[in-house]
């Protein structure tokens, strides 16, 4: 079983998502954390806190966002409730699933290989496009007559492709769990959930850099705005992709990015030089000084 909240000014702003797309991704990072115990997800209740403004069109597309994600991934709506919001949308969901193994978080062993079944930075770049942190994002973005975004001197399909990685995540599972010790996934940013790993399985990690996968889109918009890549994939967070281990002859098509040692959490360049990471990522009660 699972829940997770969406709540308006923290993990939404619905000056640039849609109720529907609102609607998929509740359903959806839930699913993430079914799939993330090698589970399969059957029933989801939602609760939702609608403020008194809201128009009613606006939850009819909230709800037809629900219904499409779920028919998506073979989960039934059961259930729910209802109220009135003083302070924003907020959304509520609980999802149940079922596995014939509950993988943990807390099953890594030294010498298994550490994985990750997608590209990585792809929604903290979108985000970071739509929010238009910075003059170089500023400077290119501009709307047309009914609000949509366009972005001057960048490529459009790359920069919607990211953009819908933030706003629609499509969590998948991995088939193959047999041989899998511990999963999570990759919710906060990678060098934290891997933390969460080595954290509940007392070892330590090693990740190589230029193992990480990183698309073409990701890589060609970073290049323009004159920002790194590396950055979005190992702290940005919200890619839901699946972060796990597995003894070394695991075989997967999932992209081998380091592996699980005895003591110490360390990034190595492809010249092998080593440098310690800290669990940095999205925590929400982290404070800022």
């Amino acid at each position: 079983m699972t829940t997770d909240m969406l709540l308006e000014g923290i993990h939404f702003d619905l000056s640039f998502t849609t109720y529907y797309q609102l609607g998929h991704k509740t359903v959806a990072v839930n699913v993430s954390d079914i799939f993330a115990m090698g589970g399969i997800p059957k029933y989801f209740l939602l609760s939702v806190g609608i403020p008194k403004n809201s128009k009613p069109g606006d939850i009819d597309d909230l709800y037809s966002g629900i219904r499409e994600a779920s028919g998506r991934f073979g989960v039934s709506v059961i259930g729910g409730d209802t109220c009135a919001s003083e302070n924003g949308l907020v959304l509520s969901g609980t999802l149940v699933g079922h596995a014939d193994k509950i993988i943990l978080r807390s099953g890594a062993r030294e010498g298994d290989n550490i994985f990750v079944t997608n590209t990585l930075g792809d929604s903290a770049m979108g985000l970071f496009l739509l929010q238009g942190q910075g003059s170089r994002v500023q400077g290119t973005v501009r709307r047309n007559r009914n609000g949509n975004l366009r972005f001057k001197n960048l490529n459009s399909r790359h920069v919607l492709t990211l953009i819908k990685k933030h706003l629609m995540p499509e969590p998948a599972a991995v088939r193959n769990t047999s041989r899998i010790t511990s999963m999570i996934d990759i919710s906060d940013g990678l060098l934290i959930d891997l933390s969460h790993i080595c954290d509940e399985s007392n070892t330590g990690a090693i990740i190589y850099r230029d193992s990480i996968p990183i698309s073409r889109e990701l890589s060609e918009i970073a290049g323009i705005l004159g920002e790194d890549p590396m950055r979005f994939a190992l702290t940005g967070g919200e890619d839901y992709a699946l972060l796990f281990t597995s003894p070394s002859k695991f075989r997967t098509n999932a992209v081998k990015i380091g592996k699980i040692i005895r003591k110490g959490r360390y990034i190595a360049d492809s010249e092998g030089r080593k440098m310690p990471f800290a669990a940095e990522g999205y925590e929400h009660f982290k404070i800022k000084y």
